[in-house]
């Protein structure tokens, strides 16, 4: 299989993900997901330059292919962001690795410092989702497991969390009734909840105004 692949870090392109998700999907296959990102990138990339901050993104990438070798799959996303397939295992499993990986990039001394004498110190924030225990479809994996990321760097970064039942809130009256009719016809017609197709224009507005995780 050729991959498309990221040239930083070696790993395989973000685009990817969503394809070799639906194969694992329609395949029947168990998997867990991760999703990960680099704390304070811009201020690593300030205080100590650009070149620092790709040393951290190959320190990762060096560190995932270590802990998570074939046949979990990872990928280099936007910006700071990466993700990881891990196929069989559960989120436990995959949280133990995860955890494994976050405590291998923070411990690793890399020979930078700043400006004022200040030593690099680096680390991620990780969130864990599974499949089918978190969803059946790649929107929704993928939401829990960046739930789950967002609750990791809310709790102060450097950390791993597992992904955990959503509180749903009910439909409110921001929606005019032919809002409504029409959201009910397309869930009707494609198979898919009402809240599923919520949730999912939701992360498509979050990310056109690029709110930060």
């Amino acid at each position: 299989m050729k991959w498309s692949l990221d040239k930083l870090t070696g790993l395989i392109s973000g685009m990817e993900l969503d394809n070799e998700m639906e194969k694992m999907i329609a395949g029947g296959n168990e998997f867990a997901l991760v999703f990960m990102d680099i704390d304070t990138l811009m201020a690593i990339n300030d205080g100590f330059g650009v070149e620092a901050g790709d040393e951290v993104f190959r320190l990762i990438a060096r560190e995932i292919k270590k802990i998570f070798p074939e046949p979990c799959l990872a990928f280099r996303g936007t910006r700071d962001h990466f993700s990881i397939i891990v196929p069989g295992g559960g989120k436990e499993e995959a949280f133990l690795k995860t955890e494994e990986l976050r405590k291998a990039v923070n411990d690793t001394k890399l020979d930078f410092t700043s400006k004022s004498g200040e030593p690099l110190r680096q680390s991620v924030s990780a969130g864990v989702s599974s499949c089918p225990d978190d969803g059946n479809r790649p929107a929704d994996i993928k939401r829990r497991a960046d739930s789950a990321m967002a609750r990791a760097k809310k709790s102060g970064r450097n950390m791993v969390c597992l992904a955990r039942e959503e509180k749903l809130l009910p439909k409110t009256s921001h929606y005019t009734q032919a809002q409504l009719e029409k959201l009910t016809h397309i869930s009707e017609s494609e198979g898919v909840g009402e809240a599923v197709l919520l949730r999912e224009a939701l992360d498509d507005l979050l990310k056109k105004y690029d709110v930060d995780r």
